[in-house]
C-alpha cells in the first residue's frame, strides 16, 4: 500500500485551515491556561501550510512566496499598534486589563497573528489572480 497516493497537500486548502486556526488561536487565548494550546494549533497550521510547498504547484509556490512579505508588514504593523496601545494603556482606566492580557499572552497572539495574516494572504493572492 502506497501512502502518498492519499490526499495530496491543496494550497487552497491549508490558508483556509491558516486563517481558521489563526481566529481560532486568538479565541483559545480567552479560555485559562489557553495559551499552549493556541500556541501548538498555530504552529501546526503554520508548519503544514509552509513544509506541504513541496507538494504545491508551481503557481501556488509562488503565491506562498509572495505571500511572507505582505505577512510580516502587516505583523509587524500589528505589533507596533499593540505595544502603542499598551504605552498608553496606563492613561485609559478602561484598557488596562486589556493590555495585561497583551503583555501575559504575546507569544501566542503574535503566532496566532501571523497564521491568520498568512491564510489571508494566500487567500488575497489566489483571488485577486496576480500570480495566474
Amino acid at each position: 500500500m502506497n501512502a502518498n497516493k492519499g490526499g495530496r497537500v491543496n494550497y487552497r486548502t491549508m490558508i483556509i485551515l491558516a486563517s481558521i486556526v489563526g481566529a481560532l488561536g486568538v479565541a483559545v487565548l480567552l479560555i485559562p491556561d489557553g495559551e499552549i494550546l493556541s500556541f501548538m494549533l498555530s504552529a501546526a497550521a503554520l508548519g503544514g501550510l509552509i513544509g506541504g510547498s513541496k507538494e504545491y504547484s508551481e503557481r501556488d509556490r509562488r503565491q506562498l512566496e509572495h505571500s511572507y512579505k505582505t505577512v510580516f508588514e502587516w505583523l509587524l504593523l500589528t505589533v507596533m499598534v499593540a505595544y502603542a496601545f499598551i504605552v498608553i494603556a496606563p492613561w485609559l482606566n478602561i484598557t488596562e486589563d486589556v493590555a495585561i492580557f497583551v503583555n501575559n499572552h504575546w507569544p501566542g497572539l503574535i503566532i496566532s497573528t501571523m497564521c491568520f495574516l498568512m491564510g489571508m494572504a494566500g487567500f488575497q493572492k489566489s483571488q485577486d489572480g496576480v500570480y495566474a
